[in-house]
């Protein structure tokens, strides 16, 4: 079976019996390197011969010579602008733009035109360069040679490459019926399918690859867990990445010589920001400096970091003083770190708030078993911990196939020192949650840094949730 080009080139070599390789795609309208892939595939049927093979230089025009084939040199065409009358050089500059210099360069360098002041006087009312009668000649099949093709080449209008040049016979004449892919209605009811030959099908091949797009694996457990948590009745809460002091710490009860405020813990942003109301301040003031017993300072509590927790959203939404809520957020957090498997200086938090009249810490532990159990953690369980701003404070664990028991979450009750100055008198219950870690123990993640790959193969590779 032939293919259509194939069937061409045995067309043409029916007419001329030998030929060369350039003759058949000048005559074929094939491109010069499909030719030569061709007659390798007919030779290796036995079908023609490759008589001899030998290299040569030929001269082909440039992009920059073909261009000047369509529109003429820059100086033929400043000539014929003048059309034998002296104009101004800024004329002649705005009608041939980018042209106008090296047509000018060559035109004088010719002796064309004259320069006086800024005008441009003309010697001759037409003129055309024998370059570009050279190139209209290579165009045509005649190549340049001597003086005419040395200026072409500086001027980099042509260039002269080694061509490959087949010489081919045609050994034997084969019939040269058709080929179809498809059989239609049409062939089989006229039964005009006898005059074809149809393409034999590779059944056992594989389909072509198209890959589809999808979204990030990590971007959707995050999408997960949120519906999870609104399907439990929370209201989704957010902030921003740059964050006060104020609501980073001190609204959380922790001291401003607490150890996670060093610059060594936090990334410290230049600048001040703006404090909520008096009222609120005066509060957190009174509640450090009874309970920490030093003198608390405002200026420290407006400095600017990068939140380092997402419990600062939690602070934003308890200086609301609200009476009822059950809010969450997620979001990125940042803390100076050395990057390894398991560590990240920008990583996802999750922080959730429930403040109800009647709120007990029983009601926390079932809240939290809810949420774990809705990401598929059956099992599930809590040991007394310590965390600086809830008491009683509870660590969570819940049992992973193949690791056992995993610590997931830290949580308690908000202290009285935390909500109290905000104006919330009811139970607050409160947990935070390291999604990263998290998302690494679901979805079977051995570095932390795979969740934020930009691999397109890796991400491919991944199982859609």
């Amino acid at each position: 079976m032939l293919s259509e080009n194939e069937i061409k080139i045995l067309d043409f070599l029916k007419r001329r019996k030998e030929s060369t390789s350039q003759e058949i795609a000048e005559g074929t309208g094939l491109p010069l390197s499909s030719v030569f892939s061709i007659i390798a595939t007919l030779e290796s049927k036995g079908i023609v011969k490759v008589i001899s093979e030998e290299t040569r230089k030929v001269v082909r025009l440039t992009d920059e010579g073909k261009l000047r084939t369509e529109q003429g040199l820059p100086e033929d065409r400043l000539v014929t602008l003048l059309n034998g009358r002296p104009l101004k050089i800024q004329e002649l500059r705005n009608a041939l733009g980018k042209d106008f210099e090296i047509g000018f360069g060559w035109a004088r360098r010719k002796g064309l035109i004259t320069l006086e002041n800024d005008t441009v006087i003309p010697k001759v009312s037409q003129y055309v360069s024998p370059e570009y009668t050279a190139l209209k000649d290579l165009q045509a099949g005649k190549e340049p040679t001597g003086e005419v093709l040395e200026i072409l080449l500086r001027r980099k209008l042509v260039e002269v490459k080694e061509e490959k040049m087949l010489r081919v016979q045609l050994l034997r004449e084969v019939e040269t019926r058709p080929a179809e892919l498809y059989v239609t209605h049409e062939m089989l009811t006229t039964g005009s399918w006898r005059e074809y030959e149809f393409k034999p099908y590779n059944v056992e091949a594989n389909p072509p690859f198209f890959p589809i797009g999808k979204t990030h694996y990590f971007r959707d457990f995050i999408e997960k867990v949120k519906d999870l948590m609104v399907g439990l009745g929370f209201v989704e809460v957010s902030g921003d990445f740059v964050e006060t002091e104020f609501f980073n710490f001190d609204m959380l009860f922790q001291p401003q010589d607490h150890p996670a405020r060093e610059i060594h813990d936090s990334f410290v942003i230049e600048g001040k920001g703006n404090l909520p109301g008096s009222d609120l301040v005066r509060k957190v003031k009174e509640v450090h400096e009874k309970w920490w017993r030093y003198s608390w300072s405002e200026d420290n509590a407006r400095r600017l970091v990068l939140r380092s927790q997402t419990t600062a959203v939690t602070a934003r939404v308890l200086s609301g003083a609200p009476k009822r809520i059950r809010a969450f957020t997620i979001g990125k957090v940042f803390r100076p770190d050395s990057i390894d498997a398991t560590h990240l200086i920008e990583f996802h938090q999750m922080d959730g708030l429930v403040i109800e009249e009647d709120f007990t810490f029983r009601d926390l532990l079932s809240t939290l078993r809810d949420i774990f159990q809705g990401l598929g953690v059956k099992q599930v369980k809590f040991k007394p911990g310590y965390f600086p701003f809830t008491e009683p404070s509870v660590e969570v664990y819940g049992f992973i196939e193949g690791l056992g028991w995993v610590e997931m979450a830290g949580a308690g009750l908000l202290r009285k020192e935390v909500t109290e100055p905000a104006g919330v008198f009811s139970p607050a219950g409160a947990w935070g949650i390291g999604i990263d870690r998290l998302a690494m123990l679901f979805l079977g993640v051995k570095d932390i840094r795979d969740l934020y790959s930009l691999d397109i193969e890796y991400l491919r590779s991944r199982r859609v949730i």
